[in-house]
């Protein structure tokens, strides 16, 4: 082969490679640039659920704030009046009792001006902490209003939301409690015995669930059992704030036989 055609031949070939070269170049280049955009439009979607979730948040945490202003706002009933208390007649020129403001006569009152907004915050973001707050306290406020089955209702609900949670555990304790407003005794009866295991990891007292167990005892006729349960208050807490009360109940129960 003349040197001429060998020298063609290699100029054809560097020709080739570097056309080669720049064609996995400019692939590598598009690659990297569609590479390049799915990042962005998944950190721009990322970034959009993070500042949606944290707006949720922000949301339910000012209806459930609201809600609370309401919720826990003083009692103040007014005074009797001057003529049904037995006071005097210069006694009834006092002036006209006004309600403070942000206060309410009664605790009926109150629950159900707040009622309405924690029942907004709870069901504008059921599953935040938030709105799981909400629930609950809404839960106690119906509870407090004689609502024992609506009560129910929403103590179960927020027992399915929150279930490892702070509230949960409490939730079980007030949906006890509503079963036996409503003559549940024996549903009632199985979830506190479930909450009063000792070394069950949990935020509520278990000596305060022993005292609503003992009570539910009671209601059920079940009383051995009831004396077992205030026993074990005095044995296993004998500091504990309840133990006065379990004392009590105790004396009640031997002279009931």
């Amino acid at each position: 082969m003349r040197r001429s055609e060998r020298r063609h031949l290699k100029e054809n070939a560097l020709a080739v490679a570097v056309a080669g070269l720049g064609q996995r170049i400019q692939s590598s280049s598009q690659a990297l640039g569609m590479f390049a955009v799915l990042v962005l439009v998944g950190g721009l979607g990322a970034g959009g659920y993070v500042w949606w979730t944290e707006r949720g948040e922000s949301r339910a945490g000012i209806l459930l704030s609201d809600a609370l202003i309401v919720a826990d706002a003083a009692v103040i009933p007014p005074p009797p009046s001057p003529i049904s208390s037995g006071a005097s007649s210069d006694d009834s020129q006092a002036p006209e009792f006004s309600q403070p403001t942000g206060s309410y006569a009664s605790m009926d009152e109150k629950m159900s001006a707040a009622l309405p907004k924690l029942l907004e915050a709870a069901d504008a973001y059921p599953a935040s902490q938030a709105g799981i707050v909400a629930r609950y306290r809404a839960a106690a406020a119906l509870a407090e209003l004689g609502r024992d089955a609506e009560a129910a209702d929403h103590y179960q609900r927020v027992v399915e939301l929150d279930e490892f949670g702070v509230y949960g555990p409490m939730a079980i304790l007030g949906l006890a409690v509503a079963q036996l407003s409503q003559g549940a005794y024996e549903e009632a009866i199985s979830l506190l015995e479930q909450s009063s295991i000792s070394d069950t990891e949990s935020n509520v007292p278990i000596d305060g669930v022993l005292m609503q167990l003992g009570r539910a005892y009671q209601l059920a006729g079940r009383l051995m059992d009831a004396r077992a349960t205030y026993q074990r208050v005095m044995e296993e807490f004998p500091t504990s704030l309840y133990f006065p009360n379990a004392e009590r109940e105790l004396q009640t129960l031997g002279i009931e036989g």
